[in-house]
């Protein structure tokens, strides 16, 4: 737009100042064609004056001319007396000597420079007075050329105004078409971020733009309905197969704990990793059906009903409820929160994205870590242990699907995960950071209630 707009000003400006120039030389002209015929008339009274050897001729005419235009009238001889002077002209006044010397000396002096708008009201001109051969003096006439000043100003007002106008009406149809061109780009670009944010294509692109545009975002649309459809199966698939996978499991931890009953030693190494595989496979399924209803909401476009709780006693009652498993872990649990906190999110979701970074800092922090948990204004959530921790590498992959560090030995790999999936899903986001001097530190910012 702006590019548009100085290209619009530079044309503008160079179809103006030759046009206002223009008018300024034609008032020029016709000002001196117009005195030029009135020195030549004078300049023929002179002439006959000086042969009679009496100027009450031309000094009437020179009265006459004064009173109707305001200008004055000078007349020299051919010894450069002067003859004839009406108003504030004399040979004395400023240039006049030097304008009648050239005249007498035949050099006439009858160009008027172009009016400007600022320029002098008062020039002179002047023709010599007899024949070239043998000159009996000049006439010299001081041009009032205020009026044709006052009409190049109204003209160049004129012309300014609708230059104005046009330069106006030029940046409308600049920024109607900037607008008409960038639109849709806006619309693109907008739908392309939010693809590569949230893998979601929000709706159908309007057609509009140029027609390369509208061809461009035909292909983005599809190519956007395209991945949606991609990521739509996928995720259907995971939950149709949790849901599927959760029968039959449940049929065979049934069996199996009828065949724990029925075994004469229950407590058989081979038993109990059988048993541990089962419970690893039902914590798989339950995380997996988790993460498909989250990033069901995710995609869902129909807004959710507004909910809020009071974060402290949230936060809380998280601790107490993983309290057991820490005492067990041999880690402690620091709670430091700022009462009166309320986040835009439901305590169901809160318990789970609070249950999830404790769980994985309970599990991975090591025996004698510390916990601390904490609540700031502004709704931030931090988790943090001075357990192991993570390497930079690690902290990028962490909240990927099925990830575990080196040194895991338990969990799913998608504790992190869900708790990301919750805190996006809320309108939160959860960053991974490095505890200083070592350990993890999840940090959840929420959305707080006015």
């Amino acid at each position: 737009m702006s590019v548009l707009a100085l290209v619009s000003l530079v044309l503008m400006a160079a179809l103006v100042i030759p046009f206002l120039l223009a008018v300024s030389d034609s008032q020029a002209q016709r000002l001196q064609l117009t005195r030029s015929a009135a020195l030549d008339r004078f300049a023929g009274l002179a002439g006959r004056s000086a042969a009679e050897g009496d100027y009450s001729g031309v000094r009437l005419e020179a009265q006459r001319h004064q009173e109707l235009y305001g200008e004055s009238v000078l007349v020299t001889d051919s010894a450069g007396q002067v003859m004839v002077s009406t108003g504030w002209l004399t040979k004395a006044s400023p240039g006049v000597g030097q304008v009648a010397d050239l005249a007498a000396r035949d050099l006439p002096q009858l160009s008027i420079d172009p009016l400007l708008p600022w320029s002098s009201p008062r020039t002179l001109i002047a023709t010599p007075v007899g024949s070239p051969h043998e000159p009996e003096g000049a006439v010299v006439l001081a041009v009032d050329a205020s009026s044709a000043i006052g009409q190049v100003r109204r003209l160049w007002a004129i012309i300014c105004a609708a230059a104005v106008v046009a330069e106006l009406l030029l940046l409308f149809l600049a920024a109607q078409t900037s607008r008409w061109v960038i639109r849709p780009v806006k619309r693109l670009e907008d739908s392309v971020v939010e693809l590569g944010r949230s893998a979601t294509w929000n709706q159908p692109l309007e057609a509009g733009g140029p027609p390369e545009l509208r061809r461009l975002s035909r292909a983005v649309e599809e190519m956007g309905a395209t991945i949606q459809r991609s990521i739509d199966v996928q995720r259907q698939m995971v939950a149709d197969s949790s849901h599927q996978l959760r029968n039959p499991l449940a049929s065979l931890r049934l069996r199996i704990d009828g065949l724990a009953a029925e075994l004469r030693d229950p407590a058989s190494p081979g038993f109990a990793h059988v048993q541990h595989d089962l419970e690893r496979l039902e914590d798989v399924l339950a995380d997996l059906l988790t993460l498909a209803a989250l990033e069901s909401r995710l995609t869902d476009r129909t807004p959710a009903e507004p909910q809020d709780c009071l974060l402290d006693a949230v936060i809380h009652d998280a601790v107490e409820t993983w309290l057991p498993a820490a005492d067990a872990a041999g880690i402690t649990i620091h709670v430091e929160t700022t009462e009166g906190l309320i986040a835009a999110a439901s305590e169901h979701d809160l318990r789970q994205l609070l249950g999830a970074l404790l769980d994985n800092a309970i599990k991975y922090a090591g025996q004698g870590a510390r916990v601390t948990l904490t609540a700031h204004p502004g709704v931030v959530v931090t988790v943090s242990d001075d357990g192991p921790g993570l390497s930079e590498e690690e902290l990028r992959s962490a909240t990927n699907r099925f990830w575990r560090g080196s040194a895991a030995a338990m969990g799913t790999g998608l504790g992190l995960a869900i708790a990301e999936q919750t805190a996006l899903a809320v309108g939160g986001s959860l960053e991974l950071t490095r505890t200083d001097p070592h350990g993890l530190t999840a940090v959840v910012r929420l959305q707080e209630v006015p």
